[in-house]
């Protein structure tokens, strides 16, 4: 179960109708939800008004713990007499309530108004239920700075944010002074109400996201029960995944892996590779800070150093655990996040778990990424992108990403994992391919794709941003380091691709043609020129079946399903290389065939 208790400032300021607002958002997700006031004074009948105000009936139910006669403090002499604490009569009456999954529960006044005659308040009450989240209600006007930055000290070691409620109409320029002052001062605002509307603005719910062991069973049979259901519904919706066969039969041609340059089985990497296994061994057998940082890391960094222009380099183990830590180590809770709505799963979580606001913008819509970078000047802001997008093959207009920096002040932080060798006069990727590396402050790629090996790097606009990685990344101190072979291997595949990276615009003619010729056969292809090929099926049955049909014709390519990417866009995608010939793209376009309403 799932707690938020719901308090404020002061009294009046619309704790019941933020209360009603949010059950609704639970119950709209399905959710088991009760709404219960804490202590009624004066016959208000909060709980049922919030759940009036939440408009369902369905799966949501009202409770109060105690009511007392008059519209007065709890413990005012006409409300409560003598010395008999109120707390515990409290905690015993929550505990008597129904099992539910999420239990919001609204306080009597302000947060520090006293409930028991030894001065406890609801803070104290929030000490004893532990609430996933204390949301704490704040009147949206002059004032708001004051009172906030107060609640915000006087909760401290509590898990808690604001909401800023417009109970009466105020200036917009005092309205977004509060913003701001609440963001300077990392105060977590969920969310705005304007006055006299029922929509919650600028709502971030991932504030209010369920902890990850929420609503389990206790018990390790119905554990297994309800892990088990769920593992079979993604059977039933063609969502299970198996690990495929290890081994691919002799002549298969394979267009699932992302060895966009054929670099996999490159003679001279190989011949590297063993004289590093020779040198240096299996294993670097101990984190970087220890002895894991060997010359053939430094080696390598110091390869990428030069490639990017002289910015500062550092290696990571995966492209992963470098987008998480570095997400995690640059933004502050509090910090607003604009992203790119089809980022990465590892961006995503680097951002979520930095506690910061993110705010997505339509995918590759730089008009709506303006918009928004206007709509929040001021605040502290960092931008979230990809160049080659890795399950649309597509890309945005870096250069137009990069103008916008000369009008708004922003963080950007830019994933080339996949754009590394086929873009860029000397294959550093997109950003050196369309002159962008100066604006670019944090710019991540990866080893394992088109350099042939494994791990990642990061390179830095400043010499400071290494070492706080260095400092403060859990990944980077606390994880053996990348094997030594890896870092050797990497950095020869850098110097052949430097040597073929005129070759570049041969490949991706090739793509082009390719599209071209699926487009014409009746495909939807998204993209132009990457060597990711996605060819959108719709259904998760259509794909996996499409993709079976080329696997028994010599074709091994990969079926992407949900929740990997929207439901109703399951897809192929087809990894091309730079090693393809044109008797390979006409054996693809065979087998493919023809969607199967253009054959019937």
């Amino acid at each position: 179960m799932q707690t938020f208790l719901i308090t404020a400032n002061d009294t009046d300021v619309g704790k019941t109708y933020v209360t009603g607002i949010l059950a609704q958002h639970f119950a709209a997700l399905g959710k088991v939800v009760q709404i219960v006031k804490a202590i009624d004074c004066g016959g208000s009948n909060d709980a049922e008004n919030a759940a009036q105000a939440a408009g369902s009936t369905k799966n949501l139910s009202a409770h109060t713990l105690l009511s007392f006669p008059q519209p007065l403090a709890p413990l005012a002499p006409k409300n409560h007499e003598g010395n008999e604490p109120v707390l515990p009569r409290l905690l015993s009456a929550l505990g008597a309530l129904p099992d539910c999954q999420i239990r919001i529960i609204e306080t009597a006044g302000g947060v520090a108004v006293p409930i028991d005659p030894d001065g406890s308040d609801w803070r104290d009450f929030a000490e004893a239920i532990q609430p996933h989240k204390t949301i704490v209600v704040i009147d949206d006007r002059l004032g708001a700075i004051n009172q906030g930055r107060l609640l915000h000290r006087y909760l401290q070691n509590l898990p808690h944010c604001f909401l800023l409620n417009e109970t009466q109409p105020a200036p917009e320029v005092v309205k977004h002074s509060n913003r701001e002052a609440y963001s300077r001062a990392k105060m977590p605002l969920i969310a705005r109400l304007e006055y006299k509307q029922n929509e919650l603005v600028d709502f971030y719910p991932n504030w209010l996201e369920p902890a990850p062991q929420t609503n389990r069973p206790t018990t390790t049979a119905s554990l297994e029960s309800t892990l088990q259901q769920g593992l079979q519904k993604r059977k039933e919706t063609d969502c299970f995944r198996l690990l495929p066969d290890p081994e691919l039969p002799s002549g298969c041609l394979n267009l699932a892996d992302n060895d966009y340059l054929g670099l996999r089985h490159n003679p001279s990497l190989i011949r590297t590779g063993q004289k590093a296994l020779e040198q240096w061994g299996t294993s670097s057998s101990a984190s970087p800070l220890i002895t894991g940082y060997t010359r053939a890391h430094a080696d390598l960094e110091e390869s990428i150093h030069h490639w990017y222009g002289e910015q500062p380099t550092l290696i990571w183990n995966s492209g992963y655990a470098a987008n998480q830590s570095i997400l995690q180590c640059f933004i502050m809770p509090g910090d607003l996040v604009i992203a790119d709505r089809l980022i990465h799963n590892s961006l995503i979580s680097g951002i979520l778990q930095s506690g910061a606001r993110l705010i997505r913008f339509r995918h590759n819509d730089i008009g709506h990424l303006e918009s928004l970078l206007q709509l929040h000047r001021g605040r502290k802001i960092h931008l979230v992108t990809e160049s080659v997008y890795s399950m649309d093959g597509d890309y945005p207009d870096l250069a137009a990403i990069a103008a916008l920096k000369s009008h708004y002040a922003f963080n950007w932080f830019l994933d080339e994992a996949h754009a590394v060798g086929w873009y860029g006069k000397t294959g550093a990727g997109l950003a050196e391919e369309q002159g962008v590396l100066e604006q670019v402050d944090i710019l991540t790629g990866t080893l394992g794709k088109s350099l042939a090996s494994a791990g990642a790097y990061t390179v830095f606009r400043q010499d400071w941003m290494r070492h706080l990685c260095i400092n403060e990344a859990a990944e980077f101190i606390y994880s053996t380091y990348l094997p030594p072979t890896s870092a050797s291997i990497a950095e020869a595949a850098i110097n052949i691709i430097r040597k073929q990276a005129n070759q570049s615009q041969q490949w991706r003619q090739a793509a082009r043609q390719f599209r071209a010729e699926l487009r014409k056969n009746g495909w939807e292809v998204i993209g132009e020129d990457s060597p990711i090929v996605p060819i959108i099926c719709g259904s998760s049955n259509a794909t996996l079946s499409l993709s079976e049909k080329c696997f028994q014709r010599g074709l091994k390519v990969g079926a992407i399903r949900p929740p990997t990417v929207p439901k109703g866009a399951a897809r192929l995608r087809l990894s091309l290389k730079s090693t393809l010939q044109p008797s390979d793209y006409q054996r693809i376009i065979e087998a493919l065939g023809q969607p199967k309403s253009n054959d019937e």
